[in-house]
């Protein structure tokens, strides 16, 4: 069996994902006025209690990770408990232009609490000065001149932990579910196991 097909024995369905999520997210609003939290609230800052105790493992993992990319910097993403997922940044080094539009990349490295699952995108941003212009997500292929540093995290993240890469069309799979700032029918599979705002980095 070749890694394609191990890989698709190992991820499970859009269905049995969608099952997970439904533990810890809401598909309705009903808790939104109230002040206790809901069900969901409950098991999902439960998981984060079991789960946080690996979090000085996966600081090793992104020292591990700068080391193997020396021409980049890597950087453990941390904020609260928004994100269902660990998250690595990893910047590559570029020439800095204060006075003309100017163009970074960062690829970042999930791996989610909910399911042994990863994924690894790419987010382009422009700026003029210190001055965001825009900025735009790549959740599909990753540009040919960061493919290296994608296959380094893939990698990496596959060994240490032993997830599986989530394939990009079960990851854009609709779920009526709300997570965080995401709501139906926009909400996908990706952002009730990652992150609901995968642009919205450091």
């Amino acid at each position: 069996m070749d890694t394609t097909k191990q890989q698709e024995a190992m991820t499970p369905s859009a269905e049995e994902l969608l099952a997970i999520a439904r533990l810890y997210w809401g598909s309705d609003l009903a808790y939104v006025f109230r002040q206790e939290p809901s069900p969901e609230d409950l098991r999902y800052q439960a998981l984060w209690e079991e789960k946080d105790v690996e979090r000085p493992r996966w600081g090793a993992f992104v020292k591990t990770l700068r080391a193997a990319i020396p021409d980049c910097d890597a950087w453990d993403y941390a904020p609260g408990l928004a994100n269902p997922s660990f998250c690595v940044l990893v910047y590559p080094h570029q020439e800095q232009h204060m006075m003309r539009p100017r163009i970074t990349w960062t690829v970042a490295g999930y791996l989610s609490i909910l399911a042994p699952l990863y994924t690894v995108h790419c987010v382009r941003r422009v700026f003029l000065g210190k001055h965001l212009m825009e900025s735009k997500v790549f959740l599909g292929p990753v540009p040919l001149e960061l493919q290296g540093i994608a296959d380094t995290v893939a990698r990496h993240i596959e060994a240490e932990f032993g997830a599986t890469a989530l394939p990009l069309e079960v990851a854009q799979t609709p779920v009526p579910l709300y997570v965080n700032f995401m709501k139906p029918p926009e909400t996908t599979l990706f952002h009730a196991l990652f992150t609901s705002e995968p642009g919205n980095i450091l």
